[in-house]
């Protein structure tokens, strides 16, 4: 291994080399009015060629000079040699008014398709024709936007923003328009046999291209993408914003999710396809943060605001991402963009919070965004007794961003996030001696810089360098014996890709992903606490005697590079994207064995090899049913504070899991869809544990861990059609976990057989919006106690447990309801919101609790009806 060490870091700066090639290359030059026709020549019919039925098309590849006259002509589809020389000839004498590059007169390669009307006398029209125009937000016409059917022709909007496509085929097409100011828009239109179909399109636009440029020709294509994932859900911020239960947090539409477990009251963990919390891993445009909610789960950590959409990956995702065992979650931020001064603020009985985005210049625009919690403020005239079971979250965020657009039209995002966090929980008593007190204070803060190329001609290149800092304490307190966990830490990491199209048929991407991140924990208290998966314990239970006590420092550094192609096979129906991933990853922790007074620390050096091989399929059965298919190897780096010589075992290594999809995509309706997917993950050296009654020196843990999950999860979604959206997604599954081989399987503590939600929005008026969401969750699955004993040793009552999880919390069932209506204020706009979570005011059971003496049981209970009001103004 340590051979292989100088070849993996020069094979590293090998992949870095090549990615500052590719981002180095020279600014395309952008095309500022597109050519227009002024002289057509209609082409004679072939008299001695067989014509068939309907319409006959030539495609040509045309060369424009820059005094519009045609140069060479190339034939790029054929429709035989007799129609091709006619259509070449006819073309050879059109004339165009020249094309500008850089508000210069400039030769331009275009695609033209020649089509040769068949006349026949009473012939029923079969096609039909599509025109419209494309203006801005400012209802101003934009030209030079590419308008592109799927599998279809394509043509580029006049300089009066007006497009027109002849001879479709009659029926639903899928166009796409895009261009060197525009984000790729797809929309669906419907043509008529021997009608014109006239629409108009409205589309947001960036800034204004850079400076002139002194190439004379330019080739205009559409851009790479490289589609990966063969399951995942993605929601945009604007429908996220109007689903119930989130109060307008777009980032909370995520519990509402197919293969999403519902998490417990207070606890914030997001559980996905049953693994577990710490296994889903969490990224902000490509820069992974340490957790998804605030404390306590009722907030997201990143701001409503500048979020654009929420992608969930539950398993099987490709080559890009990895150090997870579980599934993905992708947040894609934005910058405003609108002109001036804009803003938001906005509050209700859980926070307040504020964001202002001001335009400085045609190139710069900034973002301030903040929130600060309110809740716990209320709670304090509630009564000191409110968030003894159920914590009370206080919480801060906010984030930072400058965005400027460089004259290539390339783009750089400079954004610092922060968020900090403080809760506690206990179970009150009159003796002081059998209190029990959880508290957590936490913090972590992000800055990053996204650089984004994407020259038009299917070529794609992302750098994104970060750098962050966190700390977190956790304490547990019985009676007067107090665990404490602190982990004060820093990362540092750079995310690059670069995405080409190879050939008509072959899109490649090759990247690297970089993290380094350092460690300074300490550690005291029982040997017990915090309590782990697998651990046999109820809450409020006494912890364990043996107390111990550790400090100690790690750093882990993993460079991985990575490399997908994606072929697209028999006319785009067929995808195939094999990918490989080599991670590996080194680490050093600054104390080998439990200190011993008077003798050094010995430290301890490890490095391991994870070479990751993923592939996905997706086919196109029919045009209304899509099959997909996924497996892949994935490894995860055990926790840090695992590595404590006394807590844990500094030798632990890599867990591994792998992943297997298989599902279909069904259109079952214009606007509704079915997705039915079946997983399978299997998982080994887990961090477990050590079974035995006296483990050796720095072996409290280890990797003896198995774990399987089986499931099948559905969404039937409807997409936004008359004024209506929403979704039904059910998750049927089952995880188990094995401590060790000698150990039988036993239900994993976050198992849920059955999640059930359902999601529907409806606009009946202009500006006025009501939603219902409706849960159904299984409990998760707890180790019951049958009966106590008296401990006289210890002078306390000491629990008997049945079988390891073999009691489940009863069912949840929950019905939400949101009701706003938007309004205008001159040249803004308020909105008041309504939230009744909880309608039927059921006692759903979150957790249970037992007496001092477990002789009785109780439970603590979710939150009753709870109406939560809020109003925002956008100015």
């Amino acid at each position: 291994m340590k051979s292989f060490l100088p070849f993996l870091l020069r094979a590293s700066l090998v992949w870095l080399a090549l990615a500052a090639t590719a981002f180095a290359q020279k600014a395309a030059p952008q095309l500022t009015k597109p050519p227009a026709l002024t002289k057509f020549v209609e082409a004679p019919e072939p008299q001695d060629e067989p014509t068939p039925a309907g319409d006959v098309g030539v495609t040509l590849m045309v060369l424009i000079g820059a005094d519009g006259k045609v140069g060479d002509v190339k034939v790029t589809q054929s429709a035989g040699q007799t129609f091709d020389d006619a259509a070449v000839a006819a073309v050879r004498q059109f004339e165009f008014s020249p094309a500008e590059v850089d508000n210069k007169p400039a030769a331009i390669n275009i695609e033209y398709r020649y089509v040769f009307t068949i006349r026949e006398e009473k012939v029923v029209p079969t096609t039909g024709v599509l025109a419209g125009i494309v203006k801005d937000l400012d209802k101003k016409p934009v030209a030079g936007v590419k308008v592109e059917l799927t599998g279809g022709p394509s043509t580029i909007t006049d300089a009066d923003g007006h497009f027109r496509i002849p001879e479709l085929p009659a029926g639903k097409v899928t166009l796409t328009l895009s261009g060197d100011r525009l984000t790729p828009l797809q929309t669906e239109e419907t043509v008529v046999a021997g009608e014109e179909l006239e629409v108009a399109y409205k589309v947001a636009l960036a800034a204004a291209p850079g400076e002139p440029s002194d190439d004379l020709e330019i080739l205009v294509t559409a851009p790479a993408a490289l589609q990966r994932d063969v399951v995942s859900t993605k929601v945009t911020a604007e429908q996220a914003r109007s689903v119930p239960g989130a109060q307008g947090d777009v980032v909370r539409v995520v519990e509402s999710l197919p293969g999403v477990a519902r998490s417990a009251l207070g606890s914030g963990n997001l559980v996905v396809w049953g693994a577990g919390p710490d296994d889903t891993k969490t990224y902000v445009d490509g820069v992974p943060i340490p957790r998804l909610y605030h404390e306590g789960g009722l907030r997201s950590t990143v701001y409503a605001g500048v979020v654009n959409s929420v992608e969930l990956v539950p398993g099987g995702y490709g080559a890009g991402y990895g150090r997870g065992l579980g599934g993905l979650l992708r947040v894609d931020t934005q910058t405003p963009d609108k002109r001036g001064t804009h803003g938001q603020l906005a509050v209700d009985v859980f926070d307040a919070s504020g964001m202002v985005t001001q335009t400085m210049g045609p190139r710069l625009r900034a973002t301030a965004a903040g929130r600060v919690s309110l809740i716990d403020q209320f709670s304090k005239a509630l009564g000191d007794d409110v968030g003894e079971y159920v914590p009370i979250p206080r919480y801060r965020d906010a984030q930072l961003r400058a965005s400027y657009k460089l004259k290539n039209n390339d783009t750089i995002d400079l954004v610092g996030m922060l968020s900090t966090d403080y809760t506690a929980r206990g179970v009150p008593n009159p003796d002081p001696a059998l209190r029990t007190r959880e508290q957590r204070d936490s913090a972590f803060y992000r800055l990053y810089a996204r650089y984004v190329r994407d020259d038009g001609r299917g070529a794609r290149s992302v750098v994104t360098p970060f750098l962050g800092f966190g700390t977190q304490t956790i304490k547990n307190t019985y009676g007067s014996t107090t665990t404490a966990l602190s982990d004060d830490d820093y990362v540092v990491g750079l995310r690059a890709s670069h995405t080409v199209r190879a050939s008509s048929f072959l899109t490649l991407e090759g990247g690297i992903d970089i993290l380094a991140e350092g460690h300074d924990v300490s550690r005291r208290g029982s040997l017990g606490l915090p309590a782990r998966e697998g651990d046999v314990r109820v809450f409020g239970q006494p912890p364990p005697d043996t107390i111990g006590f550790d400090s100690f420092k790690t750093t882990r550094v993993s460079v991985a590079p990575y490399l997908e192609g994606d072929f697209a096979l028999f006319k785009d129906r067929l995808h195939i994207v094999p990918g490989l991933r080599v991670d590996p990853n080194f680490r050093s922790v600054s104390r080998k064995v439990p200190p011993v007074e008077g003798r050094p620390d010995v430290g301890l050096y490890a490095q391991n090899l994870a070479v990751e091989p993923r592939i996905a399929i997706r086919l196109r059965a029919h045009d209304k049913l899509a099959l997909h298919a996924a497996t892949g190897i994935y490894h995860q780096q055990p926790a840090v504070a695992d590595l404590s010589s006394v807590f844990g075992n500094p030798t632990l290594g890599t867990s591994r899991a792998v992943h297997t999809v298989l599902g279909a995509n069904i259109q079952a309706m214009e606007k509704l869809t079915v997705e039915l997917t079946g997983f399978a993950t299997f998982m080994d050296d887990l961090t477990m544990r050590n079974a035995t009654s006296a483990p050796r020196n720095a072996e409290a843990l280890l990797n003896s861990g198995q774990g399987r999950t089986f499931g099948v999860q559905t969404l039937v979604r409807r997409e936004l059609a008359d004024n209506v959206f929403g979704w039904v997604a059910y998750t049927l599954m089952r995880s188990e976990r094995k401590n060790d081989d000698n150990q039988p399987w036993r239900l994993f503590d976050f198992d849920q057989t059955h999640v059930l939600s359902t999601v529907l929005v409806w606009t009946p008026l202009k500006g006025f919006e009501v939603g219902t969401r409706f849960r159904v969750a299984s409990g998760y699955p707890r180790t019951a106690v049958i009966g106590t004993y008296y401990d006289a040793l210890r002078d306390r009552a000491q629990p008997v447990f049945g079988g390891q999880n073999d009691y489940r919390i009863p069912l949840f069932i929950q019905l939400d309801l949101r009701a706003s209506q938007t309004f205008k204020l001159g040249d803004t706009q308020g909105q008041v919101y309504l939230e009744v979570q909880n309608v039927t005011n059921r006692q759903n059971q979150e957790e249970l609790v037992y007496s001092p003496d477990f002789t009785r049981r109780g439970s603590i209970k979710s939150l009753p009806i709870l109406p939560v009001a809020g109003l925002s103004w956008t100015f």
